[in-house]
């Protein structure tokens, strides 16, 4: 019996042969370990550190070390990253590292983050309402061999951040202490709550108070105000009004008890007993109505 080749079977016989070497090179890397007689590279948690931190965001800094027990070169070709605030995936992404890591050696790889509170607060429901969030963070390593497959390392670990929050302003009511021909002399009750842990201190307190659509007085109090955390207080802000400036009119509003509409904007310095969040510049502009007492 003879057997021919035929230019059909020429073809089916070229495409064959990559074919074939493709599955087998597919089947040795599976084995590439025992193969090559290798340890597999590890990755272990070192520390995280808090590198910024403000009323939007937190900056942190995970610190991984990460080992070749190896007597051949390793590369870390990429690395995975996800990102989970209070079981809900928050960042996810990859970085090509291109770390090339010697026969026995180890590196220490740093992996920073920055976490925005605005999105955090869209993506956790229960953000605000927290002192602290929980987080997970999982790692993939990627780490190859040349002219060889790779190996894919995991790691996960947990952890806590703070979310610092500002304080709410509020003109709780003016109160008349003396009235001459020229001047009015007044004290505002700012009410102020804090919805932190910590004490906040406000420092260099400008303010701008309008009431019943006019300008009436623009000052600063130099002193802090302090403030407790989880709780709503009071602080005395004295203030005079030249009635030459503000009008008689203004006389007459103050006469008796009654409600006036206000708006009070200004700016303050936050001082807080974290380390990373001091002298912080808060904007602040309220509108409202508030108590007049005689």
């Amino acid at each position: 019996m003879q057997i021919r080749t035929t230019g059909n079977s020429k073809y089916l016989f070229r495409i064959l042969i990559p074919v074939f070497i493709v599955l087998l090179l597919m089947g040795s890397c599976s084995t590439i370990e025992g193969v090559l007689n290798l340890t597999r590279p590890t990755a272990e948690f070192e520390k995280v550190e808090i590198t910024g931190l403000s009323f939007d965001r937190a900056d942190l800094l995970f610190y991984v070390t990460v080992r070749n027990p190896n007597s051949i070169g390793l590369k870390l070709a990429g690395l995975e990253y996800d990102l989970a605030m209070e079981n809900q995936s928050l960042i996810r992404g990859n970085l090509d590292k291109g770390v090339d890591l010697r026969a026995g050696e180890s590196a220490l790889l740093e992996v920073p983050v920055s976490l925005g509170y605005a999105n955090i607060f869209n993506t956790v429901q229960t953000a605000r309402e927290k002192d602290e969030l929980d987080y997970k963070v999982d790692l993939g390593f990627t780490f190859t061999i040349p002219g060889y497959s790779s190996l894919k390392v995991p790691l996960s670990f947990t952890g806590t951040v703070p979310v610092p929050k500002l304080p709410s302003l509020n003109l709780a009511s003016l109160q008349v202490r003396n009235v001459s021909l020229t001047r009015i002399d007044l004290e505002l009750q700012l009410e102020v709550f804090n919805p932190n842990k910590f004490t906040i201190d406000l420092n260099n307190f400008n303010y701008d108070l309008t009431v019943a659509g006019r300008p009436w007085v623009r000052g600063s109090k130099v002193r802090p105000l302090s403030f407790r955390g989880k709780s709503t207080s009071t602080a005395a802000i004295p203030l005079s009004l030249n009635i030459v400036e503000v009008g008689r009119s203004v006389v007459d509003l103050l006469s008796g008890n009654r409600r006036l509409d206000y708006q009070l904007r200004g700016d303050t310095r936050i001082d807080t007993g974290l380390p990373l969040l001091q002298d912080y510049l808060f904007s602040f502009s309220k509108d409202g109505q508030a108590e007049v007492f005689r």
